[in-house]
């Protein structure tokens, strides 16, 4: 074989690895707890993305291009001390279109959808969201990798790809799931940082194919011209941890799932329960099999259950606050007992 045609393969293989939507995740194989991919909740529709920034992969997520949604992201938590919220810009994945337009298979990473200068913008859609198909719904654009668990130089703005992003109801958004996140980095830094263990994390959806936005009448009413109903929202909204240690007592796991909307209550889950409660709301059969970690990583220890009880103590102080904070233009807000403080 001529020295061209090497050079030639290797430059096609190169380019091959650089690739962002992948064959199998091996290239980001680092976000998994064992290396191994969660099983059973894959679609006919589904991409693999490892998500690439700055040449680097950060995340894992796969990816629906019908419902235009991620199914799950996995990701690790950022050892940075605190917890910022931290602005981005949005970014779409070109090679989810490369099939509408092949020259969008050279770029190789995320990337402002302002910043390709496409000919024809629309052969973004057909494959993934848009920026305009959340404006002016109502819904946020919620994470599923949290922004503010990556705030270092890159992880960070690597969240900010709406194939990381799901249309989340605000009010639950903002103060349920964001009060999930807070304290699930607290606990997961002392409790399995700290002690020099290392969190997986899953968060996924279960798509409501009923409601999706942009919302036709909504959009008539605001005189808003635009393609309607091309994003689902998911009905819900869960998250996996599995804190990896190489002291089996010391390695846990535990899920938290909730209802996309206002006043939800997050419930505390074994991992043999989310996938019994996944099997159930995606309307698979019982032998569907649903496994987000291997070997569940411990499921049955008890710091995983001493770690999702303080979890819960937290969100219950943080749901008597809001409910306690909540003001009404008709209505005072509640008034506390007398023997209740703060």
């Amino acid at each position: 074989m001529g020295s061209l045609v090497l050079l030639g393969l290797a430059l096609l293989w190169a380019g091959l690895a650089l690739a962002a939507v992948v064959p199998d995740f091996s290239l980001c194989s680092e976000y998994f707890y064992g290396g191994v991919v969660p099983q059973g909740l894959g679609t006919p529709n589904s991409a693999n993305i490892c998500q690439k920034l700055e040449s680097k992969y950060h995340f894992a997520t796969l990816y629906d291009k019908s419902w235009r949604i991620p199914v799950w992201a996995a990701y690790k938590l950022g050892t940075r001390k605190g917890q910022v919220q931290c602005e981005g810009k949005w970014k779409v994945e070109p090679q989810l279109s490369k099939a509408e337009d092949p020259s969008l298979e050279n770029i190789q990473r995320m990337t402002e959808e302002k910043k390709l200068n496409l000919k024809d913008p629309s052969v973004l859609k057909k494959s993934q969201a848009i920026l305009q198909d959340y404006e002016k719904t109502g819904y946020d654009q919620g994470h599923l990798n949290p922004n503010s668990y990556q705030c270092g130089k890159g992880h960070r703005e690597a969240t900010y790809t709406l194939t990381n992003a799901v249309p989340m109801h605000p009010e639950f958004n903002r103060k349920i799931w964001y009060a999930l996140e807070r304290n699930l980095n607290k606990q997961l830094k002392v409790k399995c940082i700290n002690v020099k263990g290392t969190p997986f994390l899953v968060t996924g959806v279960v798509p409501n194919t009923n409601l999706k936005i942009p919302d036709k009448v909504e959009d008539q009413k605001k005189n808003i011209q635009r393609d309607d109903a091309r994003v689902v929202v998911p009905s819900h909204v869960w998250t996996a941890v599995c804190c990896d240690h190489s002291d089996n007592n010391k390695k846990f796991s535990f899920a938290f799932l909730g209802e996309n909307k206002p006043n939800s209550n997050l419930e505390h889950l074994s991992m043999a329960e989310l996938s019994t409660k996944l099997r159930q709301l995606y309307g698979f059969a019982n032998t569907h099999a649903v496994e987000i970690f291997k070997d569940d990583c411990n499921a049955g220890s008890a710091e995983a259950q001493n770690i999702a009880s303080a979890i819960e103590a937290e969100l219950r102080k943080a749901a008597s606050k809001r409910e306690g904070d909540d003001s009404s233009h008709t209505l005072p807000p509640p008034k506390k007992p007398k023997d209740v403080q703060g």
